[in-house]
C-alpha cells in the first residue's frame, strides 16, 4: 500500500511539474501594444499604408512567436483629438506609438508626452519639421522625399511633351505654350508645397513655356477635385492642356469632372501615389502617368520598425536610418507603357 502511495505521488509531482512548465512557457510568450493614430480615415493612400502596417505586424507576429495587439484610432483631422489620443495611449503602457500627424507644424504635445515617458514614435507620411525630430532621441519618420515625385511627375509630362505626335495633340490651340492647372493637395502641407514647385520647374527649366489657368486646393480628395475642376471648365472650357495633380485621388476627381462636362480629347494627366484605380486610368489612356508611392514598403518598415522598438528597444539593424532618424523610400514613375507591370 505504501509502495502504490510513492507511486502515485511521484506522477502527480511529474504531472504538476509539466503543468508548470507550460504555465512557465506560456507567461514568458512576449506581448506588446502598438498604438496608431491616423489624421483621416478616408485618405486612400494612408488606408493603404495601414493595411500594410497591420498585416506585417500580425505576420511578424506570427513568424516570431510573439503577441503583437494594434488599436487605430482616427483624429479627424483635428490636432488636440490626436494629441490626446497619443495621450491614452501612453496612459495605457502601449510599447510604441505610430503617428500620421495632422498639422506636421505642431506636434510638440506628443513629444513632450513621448520624451517624458520614454516612449517610441514613428511619425509618417506627413513630415515633421527637422528640429522637431531631433527634441528626443526616440522621434523617427518614414515617409518618402517630395522633391523626388515632383523631379519624376515632370520627367513624365517631358516624357510626352518631347514627342511630336503627343505634343500636337495636347497643345489644343497650336500656340506653343501649355496651358495648366495645379491641384495641390493641401495647405502648408511639405509634401504639396515642395511636389508642385519641382514638378513645374522640371517641365520649365527644360524649355517649355507655361501659363497657369488655376492653382487649386483640393485637399487630397476626388470629390473636392471634381468640385474646383468643375469651375475651371466654366472658365476655361476648352483650354486646360496639363493637369499636374498631387495625388491621384485628385487626378481621378479631375477625370470625373471632365468627363462629365463632356471632354472628348482628355489633356496630359498625371497623379502621384500609384492607387489601383488610377493604374486603371493609366491603362484606359485616361491618364498619362502617375508616380508610385510605395505603401507596400512604407508600411513594412513601419511595422518593422515598431516591432524592432517594442520588443527589443531598437530599430531593427536591417533598417538603415539617415541622421539616425529618417527613412526615405523611393518614388517610382510610371507611364502608359509600364503600367501594366503594376497592375499585375
Amino acid at each position: 500500500m505504501k509502495r502504490i502511495i510513492s507511486i502515485a505521488l511521484v506522477f502527480a509531482i511529474l504531472i504538476c511539474t509539466g503543468c508548470s512548465k507550460k504555465t512557465t512557457t506560456e507567461e514568458t510568450k512576449q506581448s506588446v501594444k502598438i498604438g496608431i493614430t491616423m489624421y483621416n480615415e478616408f485618405d486612400v493612400f494612408t488606408e493603404e499604408i495601414l493595411k500594410n502596417i497591420e498585416n506585417d505586424l500580425a505576420e511578424y507576429a506570427k513568424n516570431n512567436d510573439v503577441e503583437i495587439s494594434t488599436t487605430v484610432v482616427y483624429s479627424g483631422e483635428n490636432q488636440l483629438v490626436q494629441n490626446d489620443q497619443v495621450d491614452d495611449f501612453i496612459d495605457k503602457d502601449y510599447d510604441v506609438v505610430c503617428v500620421n500627424l495632422v498639422d506636421r507644424t505642431d506636434p510638440s504635445v506628443i513629444i513632450e508626452r513621448a520624451k517624458n515617458t520614454s516612449t517610441p514614435i514613428i511619425f509618417f507620411n506627413r513630415e515633421l519639421v527637422k528640429d522637431d525630430l531631433k527634441r528626443y532621441d526616440k522621434l523617427y519618420y518614414v515617409g518618402a522625399d517630395p522633391a523626388q515625385s515632383g523631379q519624376l511627375q515632370g520627367e513624365l509630362v517631358l516624357e510626352a511633351l518631347n514627342d511630336p505626335e503627343i505634343f500636337e495633340k495636347i497643345d489644343f490651340n497650336h500656340d506653343g505654350v501649355i496651358q495648366y492647372v495645379l491641384l495641390e493637395g493641401e495647405a502648408g502641407h511639405q509634401d504639396a508645397i515642395v511636389r508642385s514647385r519641382v514638378s513645374v520647374n522640371t517641365i520649365k527649366n527644360n524649355g517649355y513655356e507655361m501659363e497657369i489657368l488655376g492653382d487649386e486646393i483640393a485637399n487630397w480628395d476626388r470629390q473636392q477635385a471634381k468640385t474646383k475642376m468643375n469651375s475651371l471648365l466654366e472658365g476655361h472650357p476648352w483650354q486646360i492642356e496639363l493637369i499636374l495633380a498631387n495625388d491621384d485621388n485628385m487626378a481621378l476627381g479631375a477625370i470625373d469632372a471632365l468627363e462629365s462636362y463632356g471632354v472628348k480629347e482628355m489633356p496630359l494627366i498625371v497623379g502621384v501615389n500609384g492607387q489601383q484605380e488610377a493604374l486603371e486610368a493609366i491603362n484606359d489612356k485616361k491618364m498619362y502617368g502617375t508616380v508610385l508611392n510605395n505603401a507596400e514598403e512604407k508600411g513594412s518598415i513601419i511595422a518593422s520598425m515598431a516591432a524592432g522598438l517594442a520588443l527589443n528597444g531598437s530599430v531593427p539593424d536591417d533598417i538603415e536610418l539617415s541622421d539616425g532618424k529618417y527613412i526615405y523610400v523611393d518614388y517610382e514613375p510610371i507611364n502608359q507603357d509600364t503600367v501594366l507591370q503594376y497592375l499585375e
